[in-house]
Order: C-alpha cells, then sequence, then structure tokens
C-alpha cells in the first residue's frame, strides 16, 4: 500500500514536471517565433479626412449581412507578408475555414493607397510602407481596417530566402511558363538576371524567388511583361495554388508546416499550425480560391497607387465568409436583393387580399 502511494506520488511529480517543460520549450518557442520590430507598439491611425480613401458606407443590409456571417463564422484568418528590405513586397489575406475545409485568399497590392496620420512623405500612403513603421501587428490593424473590421487573427512575414526554404522543403513548385521571361538588374547585390525558357518548370529555390519577383522584361528583349504589380500578383496567385497541391500531395502537412514554421516569423503558436494543419489535411487544394482587392491602378501626385473599391470588396467579403453562396458581384447582389423584396411585397399583398376576402 506505500509502494503504491509513493509510486502515485512519483509519477504526478514527474507528469506535472515534464508538462511544466514542455510548456515553458513551447512558450520559449513560441515567443522567439514572433516578430520582434522595433516599432510594433507604434500605433497606426487612419487619416479619416483624406478623400482619396474609399470608406463609402453600404446599404444597412450588406452591413449586417457582413457583420452576421463574420460573428457565426470559425474561419481563421492571417496576413502574408513578403519582406524585401523594411518594406511588404507582397501582402496576401488568407482566410481558412476549417468547418468545409476551404481557403481564399484576396491579394492586396503593394501600392495599395492608405493614408495614415504623421506619414505623408514620398512613398508613405502605399500599404507595403507600413510594416517599416508599425512591424507586422500594425499591418494586421491595417488589413483589418481596410477590410471592414473582418478580424485578421495572425501574421506570417516571410523573407526571399525564407521563401526559398519552403519552396525546397515541399521538393519544388511546378509552373508553366507561356513565354519567355527575362530581366537583368545589374545595379542589384549581387546583380539579379531572371532568365526562364518558355514550357513547364519545377522551380526550386532562387529561381522561385526569381518568378515571384518579376515584373517587366529588360529592355528590348521581347520577354514576359507583366504589366507591374497587378500581373505579378496573377502570377504569385497561380504559384501560391501549386504549391499548396505540391504540399499537400506529400501527403504528411502537419509535419512539412512544422518543418516550414523555422523559416518564418508569426504569432501562430506552433501547437495551433500543427491543428490548423491538420485540419487541412482533407482540403481538396483545386478549390482553394484567389481574389485581387478590388480597385484601380492611377497616378497620384506623380505616384502610383492602387485605389481600393469599398463597396465592392464588402461585397466580396459577403461572398467568402458565404462560402459562395452569395455573389461577389455588387450589382448583381443588389439586383437579387431587390428581386426578393419584390417577391416578399408581392407574397405580403397576396395574403392581405386573401385575409380580407374571407
Amino acid at each position: 500500500m506505500i509502494l503504491k502511494k509513493l509510486f502515485i506520488r512519483v509519477f504526478l511529480m514527474a507528469f506535472l514536471c515534464f508538462t511544466l517543460l514542455f510548456t515553458g520549450v513551447f512558450a520559449a518557442f513560441n515567443t522567439f517565433m514572433q516578430d520582434s520590430h522595433p516599432n510594433a507598439d507604434v500605433p497606426v491611425i487612419r487619416d479619416r479626412e483624406d478623400q482619396e480613401f474609399d470608406d463609402q458606407e453600404a446599404e444597412p443590409f450588406e452591413r449586417d449581412q457582413l457583420r452576421r456571417l463574420v460573428n457565426k463564422s470559425n474561419r481563421v484568418n492571417a496576413v502574408l507578408l513578403g519582406l524585401d528590405g523594411g518594406r511588404s513586397d507582397t501582402m496576401m489575406f488568407i482566410s481558412f475555414d476549417p468547418d468545409e475545409p476551404q481557403m481564399d485568399i484576396i491579394s492586396i497590392p503593394r501600392d495599395t493607397y492608405y493614408p495614415r496620420k504623421g506619414y505623408d512623405g514620398l512613398g508613405q500612403k502605399k500599404i507595403n510602407a507600413a510594416y517599416a513603421a508599425h512591424g507586422a501587428e500594425g499591418v494586421k490593424s491595417i488589413v483589418s481596417d481596410l477590410l471592414y473590421d473582418v478580424p485578421v487573427h495572425y501574421y506570417v512575414t516571410l523573407t526571399y530566402q525564407g521563401a526559398a526554404s519552403v519552396v525546397d522543403a515541399i521538393g519544388g513548385v511546378p509552373m508553366y511558363i507561356p513565354q519567355r521571361m527575362y530581366y537583368r538588374d545589374p545595379y542589384d547585390s549581387p546583380p539579379l538576371v531572371i532568365d526562364f525558357a518558355p514550357g513547364n518548370h519545377v522551380l526550386k529555390g532562387q529561381d522561385a524567388v526569381k518568378f515571384l519577383r518579376y515584373r517587366q522584361a529588360a529592355p528590348g528583349s521581347g520577354a514576359m511583361d507583366r504589366n507591374g504589380d497587378l500581373g505579378r500578383v496573377e502570377a504569385q496567385q497561380e504559384f501560391m495554388k501549386n504549391a499548396m497541391k505540391q504540399a499537400m500531395s506529400l501527403g504528411n502537412l502537419p509535419t512539412l508546416a512544422s518543418s516550414a514554421f523555422r523559416f518564418v516569423r508569426t504569432d501562430v503558436e506552433l501547437q495551433d499550425l500543427v491543428r490548423y494543419a491538420n485540419q487541412a489535411r482533407n482540403m481538396n487544394p483545386d478549390t482553394m480560391t484567389t481574389f485581387t482587392l478590388p480597385g484601380e491602378a492611377r497616378m497620384q501626385s506623380g505616384l502610383s497607387y492602387f485605389f481600393h473599391h469599398g463597396l465592392e470588396t464588402r461585397q466580396l467579403l459577403i461572398h467568402i465568409y458565404s462560402n459562395g453562396e452569395v455573389t461577389a458581384d455588387l450589382e448583381e447582389a443588389r439586383r437579387l436583393e431587390e428581386e426578393a423584396n419584390g417577391t416578399a411585397d408581392e407574397e405580403e399583398e397576396e395574403t392581405e387580399t386573401d385575409s380580407s376576402n374571407s
């Protein structure tokens, strides 16, 4: 009896020590993985007097519809930042619905107009300047504000070298290149040369990074021109889809997620990352949908900006949060709403007529 009690006491003590150690290791690792940006505590204050930023109010049913969908959803949202020095060269809003499972991505052009109080210098109203001023936490709040307060739960930052390592971890990404890609920048350090022949490729490491960076052809080369940032966004979306297919084809997404974890900085805790990866194992990568933030590119004060369309952005979010049951087209959505209201009014009139006749 005494030995049994001693065994139980020793077992409980050992279990407690193991739990404390295990928890401490996870806590230390998760803290290490976070973005330690020196300006993380600098607040973001949007200049609400700036007339160029589209914050037009939606119709009441559109506001309420998005709010209801968000409140009842279990979606997990993150902003992915591809960093080039102090600025974010790539920005994507990634929304994962573990109940379906389904993943939707909205690419946010790096020239997107976002005015901040106190930041009026050259290029400071472009969203890609926000990371240098506020860190990843600040970018989370900016993207949430841009997307009508849809929550952004996490950030993930990735350098070009990190992207190359992640691509190598999944064995490369298959891509079809329809036209030669050729670009030279002798002033880059080291000098940059991008040269891909047309055809099928499996892009690994630095070749994958070159594909993602490519925007335009070298003058006079006759190579592919992506027409600036918007064309590059489309190529990045195609690359993301193929990378997801490649990762899921390997069959051990939680292990891959853990391996790739060391190449990023994120506030997703390791245990949560593994859980989300497990939930995504049965996701069909062909159902992953990609969008670009609705809007248009135009010049202002000698600089090229991308100005988002607020109401169309809200409708796109309604489309995503309804898992495609509601159209992403704003005009179509309003027409359907008017038809539904008209049908409801007619049915109410018929009911009143029948009541009076009886």
